[in-house]
């Protein structure tokens, strides 16, 4: 079992905390009250971050800000993603040729990690920002997992049993030949949607305690229909969307980084829709050329998904005889 370390989840809360509002400064009163620990633990761990150069303290408002060290290990992260340079750029056309937010994500672990985002901060996507992490458990994590081949789908599924897919297993292989044939998935918004997104970008995930770690972790995952597939998309119909998202793939045809734009409408007709697709799968195309990936359906029709399928049809066979 792995053993967690309170001081060392402590530090992060604090660098947390501070990510989440960086243009806002923080007095010790402030960051011991939001952090539920003594202004004297508090002290302790931003006296040693600010020797550090890890935060800087303002003189004159007596309050921390993150400091210039952590743009070294920016940097640093940053070429662990070799692709991320690329994406960049594009999330700056998307959002100056459509005027919406763009983000892009990948999956570090079990969490799917915001790594960068850009453009217009309204109300609610201010809940998206980089370093915020979301489950990749089913189907939650369809956003990333829906790009893979039906074999890692079905490992994907097997890796979280507790969580049950047997009655959503028609929509999921709807969502991966939506998103096979247009290579752009969409997130339907509803209260509930943005209820749990809300509430996933206001904790740090640090000293929550279990149990409720998982109600908010299923209550996320079990979101009926959350995604758009190729029936509900008509012309003449307006869509309430979070977000349109379409992935780069690396060498190996694997599902790399994830190109969103934020729309956070209710009102989004099937032109803009469609035209919103056609830029951020254009967008995730270039970056995926540009970093020497390739699409796993490049040159070929990609195959109807069979998730659950194979499994069936051998129960139906041996109880035939």
């Amino acid at each position: 079992m792995e053993r967690r370390s309170p001081p060392t989840e402590r530090v992060i809360r604090l660098l947390d905390l501070l990510a989440r509002r960086p243009s806002e400064g923080l007095s010790l009163s402030e960051l011991a009250r939001r952090l539920d620990i003594s202004k004297a633990t508090g002290l302790g761990i931003a006296g040693a971050l600010t020797r550090a150069g890890y935060l800087a303290r303002s003189e004159d408002t007596k309050t921390y800000t993150l400091g210039p060290a952590l743009l070294g290990l920016g940097r640093a992260a940053s070429e662990a993603f070799s692709s991320l340079p690329f994406a960049r750029p594009e999330l700056r056309r998307l959002n100056q040729e459509l005027g919406l937010a763009a983000s892009v994500s990948t999956l570090a672990g079990d969490k799917i990690v915001l790594l960068d985002r850009t453009g217009p901060h309204g109300e609610l996507d201010r809940m998206l920002q980089a370093g915020q992490r979301y489950p990749y458990t089913p189907p939650s994590g369809c956003v990333l997992a829906a790009w893979l081949g039906d074999a890692e789908i079905n490992q994907w599924l097997a890796d979280y049993p507790e969580v049950s897919m047997d009655e959503s297993l028609e929509h999921l292989r709807a969502l991966v030949d939506t998103v096979r044939e247009l290579g752009y998935i969409v997130e339907r918004m509803s209260d509930l949607s943005v209820g749990a997104l809300t509430m996933l970008a206001g904790l740090d995930g640090h000293d929550i305690p279990a149990p409720a770690a998982v109600a908010i972790a299923n209550m996320v995952s079990n979101l009926a229909d959350r995604h758009y597939v190729s029936r509900h998309l008509r012309p003449n119909r307006r869509f309430a969307v979070t977000f349109v998202a379409s992935p780069s793939f690396d060498a190996e045809g694997r599902p790399d980084l994830l190109l969103g734009l934020l729309v956070f409408r209710d009102d989004v007709t099937y032109d803009e829709l469609t035209g919103y697709g056609s830029a951020v799968r254009e967008a995730a195309a270039r970056v995926t050329k540009q970093s020497g990936g390739r699409s796993p359906w490049d040159g070929q029709r990609a195959p109807k998904c069979r998730v659950g399928l194979r499994a069936a049809r051998r129960t139906t066979g041996r109880t035939s005889r």
